[in-house]
């Protein structure tokens, strides 16, 4: 069955290239090569555009979480400084914090596409390679808690009242952003029941 619907997709891709072999023109043998060869070079074109399709999906999906990522720094350095006026330094050395967390974010994207690229080629080599360093950036993760507490740091003993009420609201709106995915997204296994 899937031979017959093979062979007419490929009948019909001849047909709409321009190549296609006049009815009654052709030979039984030219007919029987090209339905041979036709597929091979079919198949190769459909892998290779749903290969290049894959590719820039997975490069959008870099693209949104690196946006994202950075969207989730200004509005935690919003929230986090709201009713706290920062000196120059003290500002200077905020966004400098939070530039070292974006350089580290993006190194490790530019790795996740490497190793996409690596194993697409099959460079075992350079798959190992890019895995030592994705787990050495692992290992040394600092989280946001190790940044909080180096901008917490930086401040006066009169900010850090303040920078520690806006931590906790912060944190109460990422609990409430977390739940919310939780409550959309349906548990394995669950049952969903119709209304």
């Amino acid at each position: 069955m899937r031979a017959v619907g093979l062979r007419s997709a490929v009948a019909i891709a001849i047909a709409g290239s321009g190549i296609g072999l006049a009815v009654g023109s052709a030979s039984a043998e030219t007919a029987a090569l090209a339905e041979r060869e036709a597929p091979d070079s079919t198949d190769s074109g459909v892998r290779d555009a749903r290969a290049a399709e894959i590719a820039e999906r997975r490069r959008e999906r870099r693209e949104l979480r690196s946006q994202q990522g950075r969207e989730r720094l200004a509005h935690a350095r919003e929230v986090l400084f709201d009713g706290i006026e920062l000196s120059a330094e003290q500002s200077r050395g905020v966004d400098a914090i939070i530039e070292a967390e974006l350089k580290r974010g993006g190194r490790y994207a530019e790795l996740r596409a490497e190793l996409e690229a690596a194993e697409e080629q099959g460079d075992a080599k350079r798959i190992r390679a890019i895995r030592a360093e994705r787990a050495s950036l692992r290992a040394n993760r600092r989280g946001p808690n190790k940044s909080m507490e180096e901008m917490r740091a930086l401040l006066t003993e009169e900010q850090r009242p303040i920078f520690d009420m806006n931590r906790a609201r912060l944190a109460a709106e990422s609990q409430r952003a977390q739940e919310g995915r939780r409550k959309r997204r349906p548990r394995e296994g669950a049952v969903v029941e119709a209304e």
